[in-house]
């Protein structure tokens, strides 16, 4: 009886070797598959993460673009008795300057009263900002009575009556370099919705060269322009974790001159 007791006790003392690793392949198979879905999750995460802040970031600047091209030409000429033109510090002329990667005016855009000559313009490489191509603005007041002249010849950048050199202070970093693109950063319509030729891009050197239009040379073209339409692309510097490429974003908008 004894003999017999032992023997069933041995029979009921648990899993065999072959059991337990059964048993751990089939909690790592599931193991295996629950972390592959929390890393594609969190991946999905990053990504629309990346792409929320190339959205917010481009938004932001498009959106300061529009109030600010809302101010162009405020205030105007018929608001004084003696207004000079161009070099008259109270009077904004509006649109000065248009090319398909750059545009500067003049108007009123923080509503203090005083005059501001706005400037964006595309910049394909700084070796200051290792975050460019990038698209900068650049808010300086008038200076009034001065007729500017650069030497540098970039009717962007200035060499126009009131017109002062620009500092800028808010950009976008990573923009993708509208070369080869089938419109500009840039386009440029009259009333009707007709495109108005601002001249086209060369690349020169390397770099890409859009003379444009002024004020001055072409008065009668730079009248005609009523919206002006932004078509921003930009491309994060990390990369998506799904696709295993940059993250890249588009926002376009059009904004119509009131003034």
């Amino acid at each position: 009886m004894k003999h017999s007791r032992n023997r069933r006790q041995g029979n009921q003392a648990g899993f065999s070797l072959i059991e337990v690793m059964v048993s751990i392949l089939v909690l790592v198979i599931v193991m295996g598959a629950v972390f592959s879905q929390i890393n594609q999750v969190q991946a999905k995460a990053k990504t629309e993460s990346m792409k929320l802040d190339l959205t917010q970031e481009s938004r932001e600047f498009v959106d300061q673009f529009v109030r600010d091209l809302h101010m162009s030409g405020y205030p105007i000429s018929k608001l004084y008795q003696n207004a000079t033109g161009q070099t008259d510090g109270n009077v904004a002329v509006g649109l000065v300057f248009a090319s398909p990667i750059s545009l500067r005016f003049e108007g009123d855009v923080y509503g203090d009263g005083n005059v501001y000559s706005v400037l964006y313009s595309y910049v394909a490489k700084d070796n200051a900002d290792p975050n460019c191509p990038c698209l900068r603005r650049s808010v300086v007041k008038k200076k009034p009575n001065v007729d500017v002249a650069y030497s540098d010849g970039d009717l962007a950048l200035g060499g126009k009556p009131g017109q002062d050199l620009p500092q800028y202070f808010t950009e976008v970093q990573n923009v993708i370099d509208p070369q080869g693109m089938a419109q500009g950063l840039f386009t440029y319509f009259q009333g009707d919705g007709t495109a108005v030729n601002v001249g086209s891009c060369t690349v020169s050197s390397g770099a890409l060269v859009c003379p444009g239009i002024d004020i001055d040379s072409s008065s009668a073209t730079i009248q005609l322009i009523d919206a002006i339409k932004v078509n921003l692309n930009t491309r994060s510097k990390q990369f998506d974790p799904i696709t295993g490429q940059p993250a890249v974003n588009s926002v376009t908008t059009i904004a119509e001159l009131e003034n």
